[in-house]
């Protein structure tokens, strides 16, 4: 269970910088949408968060995670463990 929490954390963090990336980059698509009222108009007015939209911080994290987990994959590998234990299926 605590991993299915994470997991779903780490979703509801990845969410809204992959949505505001994709309206960004879809401006001209996403025209006269809600996604594009909210990050185009309402978030970018707010007092203390305006910043992080105007100067990209989160398209910008989220580009940079893509690019460290890329390079992770590169040096290391998939590395899938091997089952062991009393739980151990057979295939």
């Amino acid at each position: 269970m605590n991993s299915f929490l994470f997991n779903v954390g780490l979703i509801l963090l990845c969410s809204i910088s992959v949505i505001q990336f994709c309206a960004t980059a879809f401006g001209y698509y996403a025209q006269a949408t809600a996604a594009q009222e909210i990050f185009g108009h309402t978030l970018q007015s707010l007092r203390g968060i305006k910043y992080l939209y105007k100067y990209n911080v989160f398209q910008i994290g989220f580009v940079v995670l893509a690019g460290l987990t890329f390079l992770y994959y590169i040096a290391f590998g998939w590395r899938r463990k091997k089952p062991s234990g009393r739980f151990q299926l057979s295939t």
